[in-house]
C-alpha cells in the first residue's frame, strides 16, 4: 500500500490486521470480498484510534493536516455530509441572532433552521445583500452556496468585506467545491475566507460517501463548532469514511496540481470532439462537465447513456451534469461516443409559478395525497434531486400546476413522505 502523511488512515491500515476482534461493529472485520470488503478497516474507538467526539490522538492530528491543506485555522471532520456541517453551522449562527441567506440554498438549511426554530432572511444575490445590508445590519450571519451545482462561484469579496466590518458572520456552503485548496488552476477555496465553511470530498475526490470537513477561518469558534458536533454528530462515526478522508487529503495535497491538470487536458480533448447534438457549457470550476442538449430531454439522454454503462451525475432540464476526476476523466472519449448521434426527445413543457401565495406555518403537520394538496399550506420544502434546491417552500400554498408536477415526478422528489405532501393540518 501506498505510505502517505496521513495519520489516522496509516493507524486504521496497522490495526486492520488485528488477530481478533471482539468489539464492534459486529463483522468482526471479516471480509466477504464483495460489500464488506472493506470490513477489515471498519472500526470503533478501540485504543489508538481516538475518538470524533472529543479528538486528542490521530483524528486531531488528521485534522490539524486538513486545516492546512485547507488554508484555514481549524477543520472538523465529519462523516455524515455538509448536511451535519450545515446543522452545526446554523447552530453557531442561532447563538448570534437573525439568520440572512443568499439565492438558493440546499435542502438542508431549510430543514436545519425547522429543526432549530429560525425564521431566515432571504436576499436574492450577494449585490442584493451588500446593497442593504450598507445601511443597516440586519442580520447576524448570513449563509450562501459557492460553488453551486453547475461549478459557479459566486464572487464574494465585497459581501466578505462588509460582513467583517459590521461583525457579522460568514458561512459557505462549498459543498461541491472540497478539491478547490488542491490546484491553482481551481477558484479560490472557500476555507480560510467565509469565518465558516464545508465541502463533501465524496462529491469530487476519492472519500467514501459522507467524507466532509467543516471548516473556521479563525480560532474563536472553535470551542462552539466542537459542542455543536457532538450534539449533531453520530457517536457511531464511519471510520471507513473519516480514514478515506484523510487518505484523500494527504493523497490531493501531494499530486492534486498534476491531477487536475490532466482533468483540464482531458476536458479540452473532450470540448475539441464535441458534436452539434450538445453544448458545453462554460463553469468556473472545469471539473464540473455541463453538456446543454439544446431544448431536449436530458433526463431520457441520462437513462439512454446507462444503457452503456455510463452514469451521469445528473440531468436537469435539458443539461447533463458530469463531475470529473483523476479515475472518470480517461473515459471522456467514451461519453463522446456514446452521445455522437444520439437525440433525445424535445424537453416536455414545464411552468414554474412566478410567485406563490405564503402565510403562517405555525401548527401540527398532516399527510395527504399529493393529488389532494392543492390549496394547503406546505409544511415540508419541496424540490427535485439533484440538486436539492426547494422550489415549493415551508408556508406557501400548493396550485394545481404543482399537483400535476409532482404526480409526474415522485420518483426524483423531495419533501414528500412515502408518496403524500406534508401540509398544515
Amino acid at each position: 500500500m501506498e505510505e502517505l502523511n496521513a495519520p489516522l488512515y496509516n493507524a486504521v491500515r496497522a490495526a486492520s490486521g488485528a488477530t481478533a476482534r471482539f468489539c464492534m461493529p459486529g463483522h468482526s472485520g471479516a471480509s466477504d470480498g464483495g460489500v464488506l470488503a472493506g470490513a477489515p478497516y471498519d472500526f470503533t474507538e478501540v485504543e489508538g484510534l481516538d475518538n470524533l467526539s472529543c479528538p486528542t490522538g490521530v483524528i486531531l492530528e488528521a485534522e490539524r493536516l486538513a486545516a492546512k491543506a485547507q488554508g484555514c485555522a481549524k477543520t472538523l471532520f465529519v462523516t455524515e455530509g455538509s448536511t451535519v456541517c450545515m446543522h452545526i453551522a446554523l447552530s453557531v449562527a442561532k447563538e448570534r441572532g437573525a439568520v440572512g441567506y443568499i439565492g438558493d440554498m440546499h435542502r438542508s438549511f431549510f430543514g436545519g433552521c425547522a429543526l432549530l426554530g429560525i425564521e431566515p432572511i432571504g436576499y436574492e444575490s450577494a449585490e442584493d445583500f451588500v446593497q442593504k445590508t450598507s445601511e443597516s445590519r440586519n442580520v447576524s450571519s448570513v449563509f450562501y452556496t459557492s460553488p453551486d451545482y453547475f461549478g459557479n462561484v459566486v464572487k464574494d469579496d465585497e459581501l466578505i468585506g462588509l460582513c467583517k466590518k459590521k461583525g457579522i458572520l460568514t458561512v459557505t456552503d462549498a459543498a461541491h467545491g472540497a478539491h478547490f485548496a488542491y490546484s491553482p488552476l481551481l477558484p479560490n477555496a472557500a476555507a480560510g475566507r467565509a469565518d465558516i465553511s464545508f465541502c463533501s470530498l465524496h462529491k469530487t475526490m476519492c472519500a467514501y460517501t459522507g467524507a466532509a470537513f467543516l471548516n473556521l477561518a479563525d480560532d474563536a469558534l472553535y470551542d462552539e463548532a466542537v459542542y455543536f458536533r457532538q450534539l449533531w454528530h453520530t457517536t457511531s462515526p464511519s471510520y471507513l469514511v473519516m480514514a478515506s478522508a484523510d487518505r484523500c487529503r494527504a493523497l490531493y495535497e501531494r499530486d492534486g496540481e498534476k491531477i487536475y491538470a490532466d482533468i483540464l487536458e482531458a476536458r479540452k480533448m473532450f470540448e475539441a470532439t464535441a458534436r452539434n447534438e450538445y453544448a458545453v457549457e462554460k463553469s468556473d470550476d472545469f471539473s464540473r462537465l455541463v453538456l446543454r442538449l439544446e431544448g431536449r430531454d436530458a433526463a431520457q439522454a441520462c437513462s439512454y447513456l446507462v444503457s452503456k454503462g455510463i452514469y451521469a451525475e445528473a440531468a436537469i432540464g435539458d443539461k447533463l451534469i458530469f463531475i470529473l476526476t483523476r479515475d472518470n476523466c480517461v473515459f471522456l472519449p467514451l461519453l463522446a461516443q456514446a452521445l455522437s448521434g444520439y437525440t433525445p426527445a424535445p424537453l416536455p413543457a414545464f411552468a414554474m409559478p412566478a410567485c406563490r401565495e405564503k402565510t403562517s406555518a405555525s401548527g401540527r403537520v398532516g399527510f395527504v395525497p399529493v393529488s389532494e394538496c392543492e390549496g394547503r399550506v406546505c409544511m415540508n420544502e419541496v424540490g427535485f434531486y439533484p440538486p436539492g434546491v426547494p422550489f415549493i417552500g415551508r408556508g406557501e400554498i400548493f396550485t394545481a400546476d404543482d399537483v400535476a408536477m409532482l404526480a409526474k415526478n415522485t420518483g426524483c422528489t423531495f419533501g414528500l413522505v412515502n408518496g403524500k405532501a406534508v401540509v398544515l393540518q
